[in-house]
């Protein structure tokens, strides 16, 4: 099914349900116009984004004067009324409710999970909050049962997570969830994702079968973690330099 509506896509990239709608389109060649919304700028407060959207939450997009919020709505509702392969979000009811089965418990655990570590591990102290190291431990360990979940349940019998040979719109949320990580430290990142050979293995297919698209959505979050990176050597030196000499 095609559309000759004209689609407007309200997104920014340093969140990852904007950056896993975004790539849905862009792998699919659906046309739309990008608009930037900062939510650092509070643009997603201000009165022309929120007659869009009155929750103030982005991604949202405008289809000929229809407008619609969360991402996986959104995806599930671009798949149904433009020309997407089946895999994305099949017609077939019981492989559709497959997906579904995972983006519900995407939003309850591994969004949640992550959003929490990477808070109060690594962003609160950038956004003018404290980090809380209780907060921060109790999220990585849902974190790992998250993970874990993702290993032997999704992952076990097959290569993505709703049990097909080729992704879905729930393999996308997943994996720009994960790929948040990125902001942290990278030994931590690389020891976090160490027990989980076949989530490793499924982040790169999804990279691959997305190309180029998942790299280039990324971009932002990129430059971010260099700069995150290139602060926390900063910090470490400052703490050597004014460090009691023995």
């Amino acid at each position: 099914m095609g559309s000759s509506r004209n689609l407007t896509l309200y997104v920014d990239l340093l969140s990852q349900p904007c950056r896993a709608v975004t790539i849905f389109c862009r792998v699919n060649e659906i046309e739309a116009d990008v608009q930037i919304v900062s939510v650092l700028k509070k643009e997603t407060r201000e009165p022309p984004f929120l007659a869009i959207n009155p929750l103030g939450q982005v991604p949202a997009i405008n289809d000929g004067g229809f407008t619609l919020s969360e991402s996986h709505t959104i995806m599930r509702y671009l798949a149904a009324t433009r020309k997407v392969a089946d895999h994305w979000y099949p017609e077939d009811l019981e492989k559709r409710a497959c997906v579904d089965r995972v983006l519900d418990w995407h939003f309850g655990n591994l969004h949640r999970d992550a959003a929490q570590f990477l808070e109060h591990r690594e962003l609160a102290p950038r956004l003018g909050r404290t980090k809380n190291p209780t907060l921060a431990a109790e999220a990585e360990d849902s974190l790992k049962q998250s993970l874990k979940t993702m290993e032997t349940v999704w992952l076990k019998d097959s290569p993505f997570l709703a049990g097909g040979s080729q992704p879905s719109i729930a393999d996308i949320s997943s994996a720009c969830e994960l790929q948040q990580l990125k902001l942290l430290d990278k030994e931590e990142t690389g020891a976090l994702l160490a027990p989980y050979e076949k989530v490793k293995a499924w982040m790169v297919a999804v990279e691959e079968f997305t190309a180029p698209y998942f790299v280039d959505a990324h971009g932002v979050l990129e430059k971010l973690a260099k700069i995150l990176e290139e602060r926390r050597k900063s910090e470490a030196e400052a703490e050597v330099e004014t460090a009691p000499k023995l």
